[in-house]
């Protein structure tokens, strides 16, 4: 329990402060990368150019190291547990940065996991909402159009990493399979299986993006359309309603004029 100190007339007097109780269902989770929601509520969501160029740059340095000891150790070693070891810690740094880090700064998504109390694991696919366009007769100035093709570049190049990695250790696989070096052929299986599924959940977090833009776009013409309808039955029903007047289909008499 906490005290507070006050001085009253030269006497040092000391007051119980309650503490501030926690509920002991509440769970604290301390993790790198927090919802990005919430992130782009806090203005969190944009990235300086020396973020993503770190991002790019971590982007493609595992995958390598991986990739360059699993063809050069044998030049080095005769042994199998030293690189075994060394594209092991590689391939999960790999995973890890790319889940955690570069998928989020270059492209704006993430997925992830969490076990819910009946012990039932649910999967989240987040994905950051794209930069507004420019409404007519706004033109952008050109640090703006440098900055967009930055980022259109630079998520061309995640998706590249990120698609030909798996494809890279399946030729891996395949080789060491033939050659029947089955212990290189399982070090292939991982690379696989590690690349193919940040691939899996960065796909599913793309796909789920597009297809809420288009269930937007597909409610926004319904609305349009279910306006138009309502307002032409209005405008039906109103003609009915007030039926022209027989005078204004008569024809106008023609009064003759006195000389």
């Amino acid at each position: 329990m906490l005290q507070r100190c006050e001085f009253t007339d030269s006497i040092l007097v000391l007051t119980p402060v309650d503490e501030p109780t926690m509920n002991p269902r509440d769970e604290v989770v301390l993790a790198l990368t927090d919802d990005i929601d919430a992130v782009e509520a806090t203005g969190g969501g944009s990235f300086s150019s020396s973020s993503k160029r770190i991002a790019l740059t971590g982007h493609f340095v595992f995958k390598a190291t991986a990739i360059l000891v699993y063809l050069f150790c044998a030049w080095f070693t005769s042994s199998f547990v030293v690189p075994f070891v060394f594209v092991l810690i590689s391939l999960a740094l790999d995973f890890w940065f790319v889940k955690n880090i570069s998928g989020r700064i270059l492209v704006g998504l993430r997925w992830s996991s969490y076990t819910d109390e009946n012990g039932h694991t649910h999967w989240r696919f987040d994905s950051r909402p794209a930069a507004p366009e420019p409404s007519g007769g706004v033109q952008l100035s050109r640090r703006e159009l440098a900055a967009r093709a930055a980022a259109t570049n630079a998520a061309r190049l995640f998706w590249i990493g990120l698609i030909g990695t798996p494809l890279v250790w399946s030729v891996f696989l395949l080789a060491a399979v033939f050659s029947l070096q089955f212990r290189w052929g399982l070090v292939a299986a991982m690379g696989v299986g590690m690349s193919a599924a940040n691939l899996y959940g960065f796909s599913r977090c793309r796909l789920s993006d597009l297809s809420e833009g288009t269930s937007n776009v597909l409610s926004g013409i319904q609305s349009k359309l279910t306006r138009q309808v309502f307002k032409d039955l209005w405008s039906n029903m109103t003609r009915r309603s007030n039926p022209p007047s027989k005078a204004d289909h008569s024809p106008s008499a023609s009064v003759p004029i006195d000389a």
